[in-house]
């Protein structure tokens, strides 16, 4: 309960600040009104605008021309000063450590001679909203995914090969990814795979690899959730899958992309559901393991642009907190994410009349198909294993489940690329800038970077991960400032419970409308570059 009251003061001592702005005495009112007004829909062509969100609390706003010293690292112009208190202690030329500086927030493009440090810490406030026009009707819909990776660049238009930290929505929150690429027989030992930004985002990543494994034939390579590797053979089909529609044996028999899913639960958007699966003439002396293929729905993207709305004009302010504020990030990493849960996999105990959790798997992101194995408990040794698997209602797809014999373990090779191609083109300062353990290759939206990795052997057959590694920055809507929530953003992360209980009539209105506007929103890398003239 101290816990939950300390997190509780240290959000409200920022979240609730705009609830109480009738108040003329209240000690923020000159910085409510200027942040008020640089965010105003109105003003944003004409009120270029930088703020800088200074990590001992201090916040300074640079207004038209500033400029920025890639020797000294800092940033320069008129603007004014506030400190912690939100008390205005200065007005007039302000020098700034980059170094000093927890977020900034512009609504002004980034040119490609400004600092990198400058792009990987600006949230861009509707710096074209333009090219969210797509959004306009649901705007809790946008594309949003962080780097996406195709093996095939011009194809998968409803999919990608691979999605990139998805949960690293901040610079303190980033950590790398890994996912299976499901790759045919490399013929030639060369292998090419394309990052792209289709997205309303910055992306700041610090390293792309390839893990590999050689295998032999009619041998399958499978990832556990913590990143552990297991060689496998076999592979045996459900004989029966039923769930609350009845029976689903066919959508869970192969990766096709033929997915089941369910929508969500009218009443409360964290209710499960169960998945139960018979396997039959299994080799039960060998390990088993479960293979699940999923992706999430669209259900975390709304929550997380809800969020954004709900910051509405004190976005920075907000993100500012998260870099600074050790107890923030504690509650993010639980919250919905905890609420909504794993997908956790039971096994029938014929002798114990019951089922036993196994573990459970979890994922973020609606784009990349994830393939996770999850090794089984079978001592019984069953032949005839059953399955349950316990999900939250309408946040899941499933492609496919299988079970597996476990081999051996494996110790992955790691590959870094030989060579980074920029549409095209051979580009060796984004190469230098991926080596380069201090520094992070910056992907703005339209980017398009093709990575090319020399396996060690040609006639190898090896299965590929991506190893990503990095965060990303979402930029701000111009019509997601408009939802401004101080206090639903409040229930939101201390309340998760309430907050999807009470949200479940709002989401159910997008619901069936959210996957078209999802997928047309996606930038065309082909035809955009954010930074065409």
């Amino acid at each position: 309960m101290k816990t939950r009251k300390r997190i509780f003061y240290t959000f409200t001592f920022i979240f609730l600040f705009g609830l109480l702005a009738c108040n003329k005495h209240y000690f923020r009112s000159n910085y409510r009104d200027a942040n008020s007004l640089i965010h105003a829909t109105s003003s944003l062509p004409m009120q270029p605008f930088l703020k800088a969100h200074i990590k001992n609390g201090d916040v300074c706003i640079l207004t038209n021309n500033w400029k920025i010293d890639n020797k000294q690292k800092t940033v320069s112009g008129s603007g004014v000063k506030y400190d912690f208190n939100r008390n205005l202690i200065f007005e007039g030329e302000l020098i700034i450590p980059i170094d000093s500086v927890a977020i900034f927030e512009t609504n002004t493009k980034l040119n490609k001679n400004e600092s990198d440090r400058i792009a990987a810490l600006s949230i861009l406030a509707s710096a074209d909203v333009a090219l969210g026009v797509f959004c306009i009707t649901t705007p809790k819909a946008c594309f949003g995914s962080c780097p996406t990776f195709y093996l095939q660049p011009d194809q998968n238009f409803h999919y990608a090969d691979a999605e990139g930290f998805s949960n690293a929505i901040a610079p303190s929150m980033e950590y790398f990814d890994i996912d299976a690429l499901n790759n045919t027989k490399i013929i030639d030992g060369i292998f090419n795979i394309t990052m792209k930004n289709e997205a309303l985002e910055t992306h700041c990543v610090d390293d792309v690899k390839l893990f590999a494994v050689s295998k032999k034939i009619n041998q399958t390579v499978y990832q556990t959730a913590k990143n552990d590797f297991f060689i496998c053979e076999n592979f045996y089909k459900p004989a029966l899958a039923l769930a609350e529609e009845g029976d689903i044996t066919n959508l869970l028999a192969a990766k096709d992309l033929h997915e089941r899913f369910s929508g969500a639960d009218e009443n409360n958007l964290s209710a499960k559901e169960s998945i139960f699966i018979d396997f039959k003439q299994v080799d039960a002396k060998q390990d088993l393991g479960l293979v699940i293929n999923f992706r999430q729905t669209l259900m975390t993207t709304y929550f997380i642009y809800s969020a954004m709305g709900y910051m509405g004009d004190q976005v920075g302010d907000m993100f500012a907190l998260l870099e600074t504020d050790e107890n923030v990030k504690k509650q993010l990493s639980g919250g919905i994410k905890k609420e909504l849960g794993d997908i956790d996999v039971y096994l029938w105990i014929e002798s114990d009349k019951k089922w036993e959790l196994q573990s459970g798997l979890f994922e973020t992101g609606p784009i990349a198909v994830n393939q996770q194995i999850l090794k089984i408990n079978n001592k019984e040794k069953n032949a005839n294993p059953k399955i349950k698997i316990v999900l939250n209602k309408g946040l899941w797809r499933i492609d496919n489940v299988a079970l597996t014999n476990i081999i051996s373990t494996a110790t992955p090779l790691s590959i870094s690329p030989t060579a980074i191609f920029n549409k095209g083109v051979a580009d060796e300062q984004a190469l230098n800038k991926l080596n380069d353990t201090s520094a992070y290759l910056i992907s703005m939206p339209g980017d398009a970077f093709t990575m090319q990795f020399q396996l060690p052997e040609k006639d190898a057959d090896y299965e590929l991960f991506l190893y990503s590694e990095g965060y990303y920055l979402e930029w701000m809507r111009s019509h997601w400032i408009k939802d401004k929530d101080l206090k639903m953003l409040h229930t939101m992360l201390l309340n998760p419970k309430k907050y999807l209980k009470m949200e479940a009539a709002n989401y159910k209105q997008y619901e069936t409308g959210m996957e078209a506007d999802f997928w047309n929103s996606k930038i065309d890398t082909e035809n955009f570059s954010y930074y065409e003239n």
